[in-house]
């Protein structure tokens, strides 16, 4: 997907979204609708198939945007929004490949058993589009937004993230490799031949580009505490998961090449991507929201008074 058709489908949602909760009404028993900016920030994940032994969150996530919340009564609602999200991760793993049957030059038949000290390093940036149902608790709705009132409350949101990319890149690096060749018919270990590829090699192949993202779909969760902060002005504190559902890559990356390895090894089949990437992140998130009442006569929080007669 081009640039531009990334960037208008972007501006056609918030031209969309935002003539869709403008012309909402404030209606005696519903929650006001509100527009919101948030920050949000903490773990992220990204893993392939062929990446073992890793911890499941080996990087850190930054997202911001905008968004609305359109209540249908005081408790449910829907919230949709926009903005960038960057993932940075850098994974250090030892990965072992056993590669049997190999010949060598006087024609014995061996195992070749390798270790090579690898790291990864991804920066990835899309464009979230979340779309999810909203939950709050229910309270005294004739006091929590007058001023003396510290209104707090839970609140709960699930749905999906649609994840567009604009950017992504990585650098791969083989710092150190180690082979060792098992012949079964002598029942004998080799591992200090350097000319034959054997033995410790500080390697420094670096392969560098870019793995092309499809457009992804993620499971998102959202629940925390909701807090009036002043007039007309909501503080939301929590905390959020993502997990992609659907994260695909275009262009399958070729091979980390090691230079110093013998020929039968230079390429490393342990080290190429596979086609499902699975991005995953975890952190706090803080929403600052805002809503408006048309007419204050018809404020559905104004405290009523009644006169005894």
């Amino acid at each position: 997907m081009s640039n531009w058709l990334k960037y208008s489908i972007l501006w056609l949602f918030l031209i969309a979204s935002n003539s869709f909760f403008a012309s909402a009404q404030v209606i005696p028993d519903k929650e006001p609708n509100e527009i919101s900016i948030y920050l949000g920030g903490g773990l992220s994940s990204i893993h392939h198939q062929q990446m073992p032994h890793v911890p499941f969150f080996n990087g850190s996530v930054i997202e911001f945007g905008i968004g609305n919340t359109h209540y249908f009564n005081r408790k449910w609602g829907i919230y949709a929004g926009v903005g960038p999200a960057i993932y940075n991760t850098k994974k250090r793993v030892d990965v072992d490949v056993v590669t049997p049957g190999l010949t060598d030059a006087q024609g014995y038949t061996f195992n070749l058993y390798s270790t090579t000290d690898y790291s990864e390093a991804f920066q990835i940036m899309f464009v979230n589009i979340p779309i999810m149902l909203q939950y709050q608790t229910r309270h005294n709705y004739l006091t929590w937004r007058q001023r003396t009132k510290s209104y707090y409350g839970f609140y709960f949101m699930g749905g999906i993230k649609v994840s567009i990319p604009i950017n992504d890149t990585y650098q791969s690096e083989v710092m150190s490799l180690t082979n060792a060749a098992y012949y079964p018919e002598l029942d004998n270990w080799a591992a200090t031949q350097n000319f034959a590829g054997l033995g410790t090699f500080d390697a420094g192949s670096i392969t560098e580009g870019s793995l092309s993202f499809d457009i992804g779909v993620n499971l998102a969760l959202e629940a925390g505490f909701k807090w009036r902060v002043g007039d007309n002005v909501m503080l939301y504190t929590g905390a959020f998961c993502n997990f992609g559902l659907s994260n695909s890559v275009k262009d399958t990356r070729p091979p980390v090449r090691n230079t110093i390895a013998v020929n039968y090894i230079t390429d490393f089949p342990i080290l190429s991507f596979s086609d499902n990437v699975n991005i995953a992140a975890a952190g706090i998130i803080l929403r600052l929201s805002f809503y408006r009442s048309q007419d204050r006569s018809k404020c559905p929080y104004k405290k009523v008074i009644v006169r005894k007669q």
